[in-house]
C-alpha cells in the first residue's frame, strides 16, 4: 500500500499535511519537520512575519507574487543556464532546494514546482506540533483530547492564512497564472484517511482536492539544444521534406 513517506519524503503543502494526519500510525510517524525552513535559515525575501496573522497574511502574499515572478522570468532564463541550478537562481541551500522546489525535464517540455506552503510560519507550527505528538502516546484521554484541540487550532490558523492569502490574489494575474494548487490537490486526493482519522478532525472535513494551498507550477518549452533525440528529429524531418521535393519533381 502507497504511504505518505513512499510519495513524498517532505511534507510541503497543506494537502499533503493533511493526508500525513489523516493516516498517521504509531509505527510510521510523519515525517520531522526541517530546520532548513527555520526563519533564521532562510534568505530574506523568504522569511515571513510571525505571531500575527495578519501580519503573516501580508508577508505571504508579497512573497507569493516575488516567487510567481522569478518563475515567470525562469521560462527565459533557463535556457541561459547550460545545466540549471535551482539553488542560485531562488536563493535556496541545496536542501532547501530538495524540499521546496521540484524541476522535471521532459521530452519537449520543462516543468518546475514552488512549495510556498512550507515557508508559512502557521504550517510550520503544524508541522512541528504533530511531529512531536505523534511521535509519543500520550499519558491519559484528557491529554490526547487537550493535544488534539491545540493540533486542531494550530490547523485552522494555517488555513485562514492560505485562504486568505488566496483571497488577496485572487485578481492577480501572474498568481492565477502560476497556481499549481489543482495539481498539487489532485497528487494527494486518491490517498483515503486512515481507519484511526476521526471525521471530525478539522484535517479531515476538506477533501484534497479542495483544500487550499499556495503551491505555484510552471512549464514552458525546454531549449532546442538541451531536448533529447532533437538532432534525430531534425534529421528525419528533412529526410522526409527531400522525399516529398523529389517525388513532386516526377510527377
Amino acid at each position: 500500500m502507497e504511504t505518505i513517506a513512499s510519495v513524498l519524503p517532505a511534507i510541503v503543502s497543506t494537502p499533503a499535511l493533511a493526508a500525513a494526519l489523516q493516516n498517521w500510525r504509531p509505527r510510521q510517524p510523519i515525517p520531522p519537520w526541517n530546520e532548513a525552513l527555520a526563519q533564521r535559515a532562510l534568505a530574506p525575501m523568504y522569511r515571513l512575519s510571525a505571531g500575527c496573522t495578519a501580519e503573516e497574511i501580508q508577508s505571504a502574499t508579497r512573497l507569493v507574487g516575488e516567487v510567481a515572478e522569478r518563475l515567470h522570468r525562469l521560462t527565459r532564463a533557463y535556457g541561459e543556464w547550460r545545466i540549471f541550478e535551482a539553488g542560485p537562481y531562488f536563493d535556496l541551500t541545496p536542501t532547501q532546494v530538495a524540499l521546496l522546489t521540484r524541476v522535471v525535464e521532459r521530452a519537449a517540455t520543462v516543468h518546475v514546482v514552488f512549495f510556498v506552503d512550507a515557508l508559512l510560519p502557521t504550517f510550520q507550527a503544524v508541522h512541528q506540533y504533530a511531529a512531536q505528538i505523534r511521535a509519543r502516546t500520550p499519558a491519559s484521554v484528557e491529554q490526547d483530547e487537550m493535544i488534539c484541540a491545540t493540533l486542531a487550532g494550530h490547523w485552522q490558523r494555517m488555513l485562514e492564512v492560505v485562504s486568505q492569502v488566496r483571497a488577496e490574489l485572487q485578481g492577480d494575474i501572474s498568481f492565477l497564472a502560476f497556481s499549481g494548487a489543482m495539481e498539487e490537490q489532485a497528487r494527494w486526493a486518491h490517498i483515503q484517511p486512515g481507519p484511526h482519522c476521526s471525521s471530525e478532525a478539522p484535517w479531515a472535513l476538506t477533501p484534497a482536492n479542495a483544500l487550499p494551498t499556495l503551491t505555484l507550477s510552471v512549464d514552458f518549452p525546454l531549449p532546442a539544444f538541451r531536448q533529447p533525440g532533437r538532432k534525430r528529429r531534425l534529421r528525419r524531418t528533412w529526410q522526409r521534406l527531400y522525399r516529398q521535393q523529389g517525388e513532386r519533381k516526377f510527377r
